[in-house]
């Protein structure tokens, strides 16, 4: 059942898949274990977090457990941060950063599947004064608003964690000790529970390296330095500089730590790529510590929000260091980051430096990539999001579908980008940030409506004439008079279309004409240059599926002819991971790609 190595048990015990695929029917220890209910145990609601966040690595394979959907896999590469509440009976319980509960699930069928998920979970409400009816409709309430039952569902699971000898734990899911996690010997993605064995006994794929990566709170607050040091963001900014075909260029990138697992396949690509240094705008106050911890090699500097200068109801974020969701209301969180984003370039070029946006999702693979954004020679060079070849996901990634592609030739994206510290420049990012404030729509749809005059996905929004319901997607909006009309595409699925609006998508909203008359006088007066990176050398999510199987998902020793001799790989000098394709490279269980090893390339 487990995976087995020199160190491996001599007889395999009884087992069950915890992360999905068929159980294995063995014998030796029992087949069933007896769920541990939270009443006996304690609820993880009533223990204090510490705020300490953890990597979890398997130590015989060096997988850490990461969070793919709702499921709890094994990688080589990404990795989840966890928290580990201690109950007063000893259990722990356990929880991405996210919030999200570890549970383990039994699914009913003849097979009796079971799997690691996991699940949002709300504990029960306080005993309520008010009568059952007007009680039943509070409930009613926060579900429709939450999508979580607030007095039912699902309940976390707890774990039982034994130390061994070399200081790694083995996790244990039952009370009495006898059922215990380990890595499928199939898959070792897949966690399977074993039963039968002892901490002594186990092999090195049921035992669990705790990695800390966040300080308790407690202990963060007797640390007084501020991420950025003693040193002014000027100086911050200097010491990143890097000299580039005669010019002085910055690379930032800005995230929390919910994305410090892409963000250290990030850092091994620029070290590949022969970049020593980048800015680092964190989002949480939790990311560069976090960064630090978890040895980057290479050399960076630490900006915050309170180095952008912005007005308290653009900087105040609650649970800034979770995943936010892709929103364009104005109190939304990623809407906020996007925000300070743009100001963070529009400070650095004020300094007189040519600045390098990109997420920490791009992947640079070539040490031609800086030298040849700079010798284009225009205010702006900006990546191209166009929708080109066979990756068809609708939903996360809007007109992938083949009919839909032509509706996004002149797309651009704000994940990747090289702006000069030129006036002309600078009147663009100042431009992009009044339309975000203007029409409350992201950094991408605003910029590319001051390029193009039109947005992406967004419907810019008037918020002088206050909000309405837009009746599709529920959300607060009252489309802005200066805007036409977005074409309505119908969604793809059989009960999707526009008469009941399911699925359907707002695209490419445009400006009516005086205004965007206006706009292009602007860019003429100020003498405004740019140009779009050509998608076959700076690819994009859609260009990476569609490349998969014969560049991109293959390791450094296959396909010689079609990778060749050009810098990068097949000639690209980067590749961005957007549009949900992070999940094509977690889903690489052998960590087959050449992505997932950054090495110089030639």
């Amino acid at each position: 059942v487990c995976q087995q190595g020199a160190d491996a048990q001599r007889e395999a015990p009884a087992g069950r898949l915890l992360s999905g695929g068929r159980r294995w029917r063995g014998g030796g220890g029992g087949s069933r274990r007896t769920p541990t209910r939270l009443e006996e145990t304690g609820s993880p609601e009533s223990i204090i977090d510490t705020g300490a966040r953890w990597r979890i690595r398997v130590v015989g394979s060096g997988r850490f457990l990461y969070k793919n959907g709702m499921s709890i896999i094994g990688t080589k590469q990404f990795f989840s941060l966890f928290e580990l509440r201690r109950a007063a009976s000893g259990a722990y319980f356990i929880a991405d950063h996210a919030g999200d509960w570890l549970r383990l699930n039994s699914l009913e069928g003849a097979d009796g599947f079971e799997r690691l998920e996991a699940i949002k979970y709300r504990p029960p409400p306080p005993p309520d004064p008010a009568s059952d009816a007007e009680h039943s409709a509070v409930v009613e309430v926060e579900q429709r608003s939450t999508g979580v039952a607030a007095s039912s569902g699902p309940t976390p699971s707890p774990f039982w964690l034994t130390r061994h000898a070399s200081g790694a734990y083995m996790v244990q899911v039952s009370a009495d000790g006898r059922w215990y996690l380990c890595e499928h010997a199939a898959d070792p993605q897949k966690l399977v529970a074993a039963a039968g064995g002892t901490v002594e006994g186990v092999n090195t794929s049921a035992l669990f390296e705790l990695q800390r990566v966040v300080a308790p709170e407690k202990e963060r607050e007797q640390e007084a330095a501020p991420p950025g040091g003693a040193l002014s963001f000027v100086e911050r900014a200097k010491r990143c500089v890097m000299r580039k075909g005669g010019r002085d260029v910055v690379l930032a990138t800005y995230h929390n730590i919910g994305m410090m697992d892409w963000a250290s396949l990030f850092w091994g690509w620029l070290k590949a790529s022969a970049i020593d240094r980048f800015f680092l705008l964190e989002l949480d106050g939790l990311t560069c510590k976090a960064a630090r911890a978890l040895n980057v090699s290479v050399h960076f500097e630490c900006a915050t929000a309170a180095d952008m200068m912005l007005p308290p109801e653009l900087t105040h974020i609650q649970k800034a260091s979770a995943l936010a969701d892709w929103g364009t209301t104005a109190e939304s969180a990623y809407f906020k980051f996007l925000r300070w984003k743009l100001r963070f370039v529009e400070l650095l070029a004020m300094q007189g430096v040519d600045v390098l946006m990109a997420d920490v999702d791009v992947l640079i693979l070539s040490p031609q990539f800086v030298p040849e954004l700079v010798d284009m020679n225009v205010d702006l060079v900006i990546s191209s999001d166009a929708r080109q070849g066979s990756y068809d996901d609708n939903v996360h990634c809007p007109c992938s579908n083949a009919m839909y592609q032509r509706y996004t030739f002149d797309w651009v994206c704000a994940g990747l980008f090289y702006m000069r510290a030129t006036p002309a420049a600078l009147w663009f990012m100042r431009q992009a940030q009044e339309m975000m404030d203007e029409y409350t729509i992201t950094d991408q749809d605003a910029i590319q409506a001051v390029l193009t005059g039109h947005t992406q996905v967004a419907i810019p929004q008037d918020k002088k004439r206050g909000n309405v319901s837009d009746g599709v997607s529920g959300a607060a909006a009252r489309r802005a008079g200066s805007w036409l009309k977005p074409i309505w595409l119908e969604g793809l699925g059989a009960t999707e279309n526009l008469r009941n609006m399911r699925g359907t998508q707002p695209l490419n909203a445009p400006m009516k004409e005086p205004m965007w008359l206006r706009l292009l006088s602007a860019q003429k007066a100020k003498g405004f240059t740019w140009k779009t990176m050509p998608l076959e050398r700076y690819g994009n999510g859609p260009i990476l599926v569609h490349h998969w199987e014969s560049m991109f998902g293959r390791s450094y020793g296959e396909g010689k002819a079609q990778l060749g001799d050009a810098p990068g790989i097949g000639g690209f000098r980067s590749i961005h991971a957007n549009c949900n394709t992070k999940s094509w490279l977690a889903q690489d269980v052998r960590s087959r790609s050449f992505l997932l090893q950054p090495k110089p390339l030639k």
